[in-house]
């Protein structure tokens, strides 16, 4: 198949029907469990489900109006979109739900609940920090643009699948102190409310609970990590690229 093929197909239309179940399925799954979770706790109140039906909704409004605005038109800027809110979607459900549900609307000791909080928060705006410099490296010291973005017919054709690929094999090149920094994250959050639990006198109901904090911490980091990765490559960067070039940067497979 050709690339001029590839490009007039509706790419941004396919991502909102693959995305359309993932703001669904996740933030209203995660709803429904918040409730039963957490429904009877007074600090919760409604929160415990109330956040998940309202990102349910923001993400689905949001997908219709990129719908209606970008529709056949393949912009790489509206692909972004679409798919970091799905990324958000994810996120909500193991880093909202998972981790910081725990900390928020829990019956543990109330001061552990407030550092576990804290930590959570700087743990996820240090990584957020981390993966932005990463990428920026990558786009600023590397040839991922002008490989990954590729001139057409009077256009700008970024392919995702390559452009994928390409990152990852251009990252792997950098030596980042991101991968030993990941590794302590991965490795340290997890094993602290596993210790936590061990150590404390009441292992009972809020056990699991622990766990699956535990356990959502570094799955809810790398989306994290992913959102940064979708916003700088397929939305800050093709608006840049957009005005320096005067040039429409559209997404094919």
């Amino acid at each position: 198949m050709s690339e001029a093929h590839q490009v007039d197909r509706d790419y941004v239309v396919k991502m909102i029907g693959k995305t359309i179940p993932i703001c669904l399925v996740f933030p209203l799954s995660g709803a429904g469990l918040g409730y039963v979770i957490y429904g009877d706790s007074r600090v919760a109140s409604g929160l415990s489900w109330e956040v998940g039906v309202f990102v349910a909704i923001i993400c689905c409004f949001l997908l219709a109006f990129v719908y209606s605005k970008y529709r056949r038109t393949n912009a790489l800027m509206a692909y972004g979109i679409v798919m970091s809110l799905g990324v958000v979607a994810i996120y909500y459900f193991f880093g909202v739900l998972g981790y910081f549900y725990f900390f928020l609307f829990s019956d543990e000791n109330w001061i552990f609940r407030w550092i576990g909080a804290a930590f959570g928060l700087g743990l996820s705006v240090s990584w957020m920090c981390v993966a932005y410099n990463n990428v920026k490296n990558v786009i600023r010291a590397t040839n991922f643009v002008e490989k990954a973005f590729v001139g057409i017919e009077g256009t700008i054709v970024y392919r995702i699948q390559y452009g994928i690929l390409l990152f990852d094999e251009v990252n792997n090149q950098k030596r980042s102190p991101r991968k030993i920094y990941a590794s302590a994250v991965y490795g340290v959050a997890p094993f602290g409310f596993v210790l936590y639990r061990i150590l404390s006198t009441n292992f009972g109901g809020s056990g699991v609970l622990v766990f699956v904090a535990a356990l959502g911490m570094p799955v809810s980091l790398w989306f994290v990590g992913f959102f940064v990765r979708v916003y700088l490559i397929m939305i800050a960067l093709p608006v840049k690229v957009e005005r320096q070039q005067q040039k429409r940067v559209v997404v094919a497979a």
